[in-house]
């Protein structure tokens, strides 16, 4: 039996039709859950200001709702593999809006945690059934289904801030309430497809053990590996290219600032672009490139030769940083086709973390040795990230998977 036909098939007897709508939907629902997470951030001076939190106290929101996300994700794709919980999607969004939305009504800061981990636990419940349900709905590519559902997050995450920032700056704390204009009607949408979604079933263990096809692990870990290097970059460069630009440089806050929306911006398009360049040149050889133009990116940036080579290294890394991710992460859920919920609950949960958590770090080193040092560890971590790149491209050498 065909890979096709391990997927329970609808209704009619065949798999549902409309692989790129489905995809369009689901990214929807990314951009939803991640208008909350890159929202939590941007709320914060707010919270200080007008709430009278402390920095301590307001900081620790962001750690609980980023924990809250990437603990559970495993678990939810846990679930999803084991049954198709399509619903799991719409409640996601359901809970990241209303957990937002509360964040700024609420008066108690317990409450103000709690509302900051159901929106942490929204998040959590969308990514490991969409990120699985991208790889199932896709009719055509794979890549291209991923890169889809990707560019939500891309979405979600540039646009969350400015839509804080504009109600909370008209509104005041109340101003949180605007979560529930998007994310109530496409809880009731994602609701309303359940079982158009649900009718794309599971990947049947027993026929594509049949079929040869086993979990290995042990190559997913590596691809984890790359992705978790990947997101340590990611956060380094929103954290520190603004710093970089004002403190090294002697540019103006206005034009750090500028250069995050620039990042942004140009990592979108990379992702649009990710599926082309996938099937274009391959994932494992897309990945390696990425990563040795992200070596010398790093290393031309911390040099800070001219102001004009830094921005043109800020292009340079968002490319490098987003063209490769979604073929990545489809191509380690290749590695586990028994699990495609738990791989994407991992990747795009605690890959994600591990940049969450070690940015800080990096944040503590540089206020004892400076930016510049940093951004030189910064160079040697996308060498590490190098290293896993090579490791995964003799896996798939191993694996038969030459093409990928």
């Amino acid at each position: 039996m065909s890979r096709s036909k391990s997927i329970s098939e609808g209704p009619s007897g065949s798999a549902p039709e409309g692989g790129r709508k489905y995809s369009l939907i689901l990214m929807g629902g990314h951009i939803c859950v991640d208008i909350a997470q890159g929202g939590i951030a941007a709320a914060l001076p707010f919270l200080v200001l007008e709430g009278g939190y402390s920095y301590t106290e307001v900081t620790m929101l962001v750690f609980a709702a980023n924990i809250a996300s990437a603990i559970i994700q495993p678990l939810f794709g846990w679930l999803g593999d084991r049954k198709a919980r399509p619903w799991l999607m719409a409640l996601g969004v359901l809970f990241a809006g209303c957990g937002m939305a509360a964040l700024g009504v609420v008066r108690s800061y317990w409450l103000v945690v709690a509302s900051a981990m159901l929106s942490g636990t929204g998040i959590a419940m969308l990514h490991p059934e969409g990120g699985r349900l991208a790889n199932l709905v896709a009719k055509g590519s794979k890549e291209g289904s991923m890169s889809i559902f990707s560019l939500g997050g891309q979405v979600g995450f540039t646009v969350g801030p400015i839509i804080t920032v504009a109600a909370l700056t008209a509104f005041g704390l109340k101003g949180t309430l605007v979560f529930l204009i998007p994310t109530i009607p496409y809880a009731i949408l994602l609701f309303a497809m359940n079982g158009r979604f649900a009718s794309f079933g599971l990947i049947d263990a027993k026929t594509a053990a049949q079929e040869g096809e086993t979990d290995n692990w042990g190559h997913f870990a590596a691809v984890l590996g790359t992705l978790s290097v990947r997101s340590v970059l990611y956060y380094s460069v929103t954290s520190f290219a603004p710093l970089f630009m004002v403190y090294v440089l002697g540019q103006t806050e206005q034009l750090g600032s500028l250069m995050v929306t620039l990042f942004a911006a140009m990592g979108a398009i990379a992702t649009i672009l990710s599926s082309v360049a996938a099937n274009r040149f391959g994932t494992v050889r897309l990945t390696i490139c990425c990563f040795c133009a992200l070596v010398v990116a790093f290393a031309l940036f911390a040099a800070n030769i001219h102001i004009a080579v830094t921005i043109a290294m800020i292009v340079v890394l968002a490319f490098g940083l987003n063209i490769f991710n979604p073929p990545a992460i489809t191509l380690g859920q290749s590695f586990v086709p028994h699990h495609l919920g738990m791989a994407s609950g991992l990747s795009f949960g605690v890959a994600v973390c591990v940049g969450g958590v070690l940015a800080p770090c990096l944040g503590k080193l540089g206020d004892v040795v400076g930016l510049v040092p940093v951004m030189w560890v910064v160079t040697a971590l996308a060498a590490v990230g190098l290293a896993f790149s090579l490791v995964v491209a003799r896996i798939c050498r191993k694996a038969g998977k030459g093409g990928k």
